[in-house]
């Protein structure tokens, strides 16, 4: 392998020395330019040797990560110039596409699946634009981001998650690769030059509760298969509304250890790489809900699995899929109803925040979602809350017939209709809070008619300008609007 010293050529005419690294290889030499200097005092009289104590640091890291390059390959059979060409490139230039393979591959063996498999999609549709399935970050210029980007303006979540993804690769190589104190730059950041468009606010995707009724009332077809879809994509719906909304991976992946007592808990997969408590939840089973978990429940005694998912499928993604088209065969029959799995949890936050009198942080603790960090940390967590309010949830779902209370709401706030001579109108003027004027009678076609009828009456001691407010009801329908004048 080659050798590397650090030394100087000839004294310049302003009497510094611009400093090499000389590189020795089957017994010849060259030279690498450096970005540092030395004056007369930093050299040993009479030698090539640098005795300037930061140069010497600076020249030694360098050294160092030339050696590692070496390292990395086998040069043996190598020129002299071939060394020294790799070390000039293989300092620019490094392959985006072996290091996002090890990146995402590091995930996967850290449990990260979910997250993982953004990232390969991420990685993969970047490719594609590019026209290749070798990509060196030197190509990866903020002109190419913003084309890239560019491309996935029409997708709705896509246009911001897989650039950001990309973008972590980035920092991570960076990180790994660059030293600029030592003026090591191996990957340049684009990024700076680079803006990420939010994604599009997603959907209230809420089941409206009467749909949601018919949808567990169906009953599902006679099949001749051992597991028909279904009754698969109905249970798993309703296990998952009946336990906090739960999501299908974290159900694929439970252990036969998650549950003991009536009590099942996990670490939900989705966050648990990314919180300092792994996403840790609680969950006390509702005995309405057992006897369809038990219809799951794995028989073989080897199996470390919670569920019999796994004697038929392979992975969560293939259970998520086929979770859906049960799902979807369900809503066949059920008219006006077109949904999918992950809607569940949102209308188990929906019904619990709207129609059980939950507060918004009580919704984000019973859907496990990474609130209160600190506290999750440091604090023995009381999960009962988060038990109570499913079960309220639970008994609104199907042991009541109620309609949901933020569609009475909506039902209740009606357009304030056209008057007619012929309704009985009741107009009435405020000023600070107080009525100081009104009329109730029929005969207005319109708002102005009334509100010019009340002007006159206001008396004479308001000064021009003045702000009134006023009050106009329909007594006939029941309807009222309001309105700001100035005299």
């Amino acid at each position: 392998m080659a050798t590397l010293k650090a030394e100087v050529q000839g004294k310049r005419k302003d009497g510094t020395y611009l400093v090499y690294i000389r590189v020795t290889h089957n017994r010849r030499n060259s030279y690498l330019k450096t970005p540092w200097v030395v004056m007369e005092n930093g050299v040993v009289r009479g030698k090539k040797e640098i005795c300037d104590t930061y140069v010497c640091q600076q020249t030694s890291k360098l050294i160092e990560h030339y050696y590692q390059l070496l390292n990395q390959t086998d040069t043996q059979s190598w020129t002299l110039q071939e060394v020294i060409e790799y070390l000039k490139n293989g300092s620019e230039d490094i392959s985006f596409t072996d290091y996002a393979r090890k990146f995402i591959q590091k995930m996967q063996n850290d449990g990260r699946m979910r997250t993982a498999k953004n990232y390969k999609c991420a990685v993969v549709h970047i490719h594609r634009f590019a026209d290749t399935n070798s990509l060196m970050f030197s190509r990866m210029n903020s002109s190419f981001l913003k084309n890239w980007i560019e491309s996935l303006s029409t997708t709705s979540r896509c246009k911001e998650k897989y650039p950001i993804c990309v973008r972590e690769i980035f920092k991570h190589a960076i990180l790994q690769y660059n030293d600029e104190e030592n003026g090591v730059v191996r990957i340049k950041y684009p990024w700076t030059k680079v803006t990420i468009p939010k994604s599009d606010t997603p959907e209230k995707r809420a089941i409206p509760i009467g749909l949601l009724r018919k949808f567990f009332q169906v009953i599902p077809d006679d099949s001749r298969f051992k597991h028909p879809l279904q009754e698969l994509g109905q249970d798993v719906a309703k296990i998952s509304i009946c336990m906090c909304g739960i999501n299908t991976i974290d159900l694929f992946e439970a252990k036969k250890e998650q549950l003991a007592k009536g009590i099942f808990w996990y670490n939900r997969a989705k966050t648990k790489g990314s919180r300092s408590d792994k996403a840790y939840f609680e969950i006390r089973i509702p005995p309405f809900i057992m006897p369809t978990i038990e219809k799951y429940l794995s028989k073989d005694k080897k199996s470390p699995w919670l569920f019999n998912f796994h004697d038929r499928l392979t992975n969560g993604d293939s259970f998520n899929a086929n979770v859906n088209i049960g799902i979807d065969q369900i809503c066949d029959k059920v008219e006006g109803l077109k949904t999918n799995f992950g809607a569940f949890r949102h209308t188990w936050a929906t019904i619990a925040q709207n129609d059980c009198g939950a507060s918004l942080s009580d919704v984000d603790f019973g859907l496990n979602h990474s609130t209160h960090k600190m506290a999750r940390v440091y604090t023995k967590i009381d999960f009962s809350p988060a038990w109570k309010l499913n079960e309220k949830v639970m008994e609104f779902i199907f042991f009541s017939d109620e309609e949901s209370k933020a569609k009475k709401e909506t039902e209740v706030e009606k357009k304030f209709e056209k008057l007619s001579k012929y309704n009985l109108i009741k107009g009435e003027v405020f000023h600070a809070g107080k009525i100081i004027a009104k009329v109730e009678t029929t005969g207005f076609s319109n708002i102005d008619q009334v509100i010019n009828a009340l002007m006159k009456m206001i008396p004479s001691i308001y000064p021009e300008r003045t702000k009134f407010q006023f009050k106009i009801t329909n007594l006939d329908k029941d309807q009222s609007q309001f309105y700001e004048r100035c005299k």
